[in-house]
């Protein structure tokens, strides 16, 4: 009831008066960010009584140059710890898998790509000072089609980047991020999409970056999402 209001208002906002319309339209925007920021309260207090597995592919012209995978859980004074697994299942190759690259130009892949990975980290907007500062800042609309909010704004982490951020409209969870940004000096083009658990538990279960400069991707995917006993 209360979008198909500000949806009236909107078609009718010379009748009631530009004024209203800001008004109405600034009431929902307050009211979707608590929902916003609710759940993801819900999500982050869930997220440090779990362990999961990450796997990371660095790939360059699709052929893999590097696959690591980690296990990953919140000591308890809430800090995420990483930890490389070495033993994989036979289909598994094992963690830092390197081939046909000279040593200098690995290890520069490597600084470049896992540093890439935990600052692309920042637009997923974990924290409630981003989400608030992003709404505020950023345009909306409702798509009923797919039962989402649509978000973009600019300049959101670094000066002239772009973040599409789909919230679905039940329980306002995250559903997907595209991102256009840069890292130290490249341009990347970024997406992540999303999953939440039965419990609110919101997390990023596959993403990917492509640097066309380099013509490397790398793909992210976070699954066994596991209650830590």
């Amino acid at each position: 009831m209360k979008i198909s209001l500000l949806y009236i208002v909107m078609i009718f906002g010379n009748l009631v008066g530009p004024n209203l319309l800001a008004q109405v339209k600034q009431d929902k925007a307050t009211e979707l960010a608590n929902q916003i920021l609710n759940a993801r309260e819900i999500s982050n207090n869930l997220l440090s009584k779990y362990c999961w597995t990450s796997r990371v592919e660095i790939l360059k012209s699709k052929e893999i140059l590097n696959i690591m995978i980690e296990r990953n859980q919140y000591d308890l004074q809430g800090q995420l710890v990483k930890k490389i697994l070495n033993e994989q299942s036979a289909k598994m190759p094992k963690a830092f898998l390197i081939r046909d690259i000279a040593e200098s130009e690995k290890e520069n892949i490597e600084k470049f790509l896992f540093g890439l990975r935990d600052f692309l980290q920042k637009y997923s907007l974990q924290e409630t000072d981003q989400v608030k500062k992003f709404i505020a800042a950023a345009t909306w609309q409702v798509v009923d089609s797919t039962h989402e909010f649509i978000f973009k704004g600019r300049n959101v982490e670094e000066d002239g980047d772009q973040l599409t951020w789909m919230v679905e409209d039940v329980n306002y969870s995250t559903a997907r991020i595209e991102v256009a940004t840069k890292f130290q000096g490249d341009d990347v083009h970024f997406t992540g999409t999303f999953i939440r658990l039965k419990n609110g538990l919101n997390y990023m279960a596959y993403a990917e970056a492509y640097i066309p400069s380099k013509n490397i991707t790398l793909q992210l995917q976070n699954y066994d999402y596991l209650p830590d006993n």
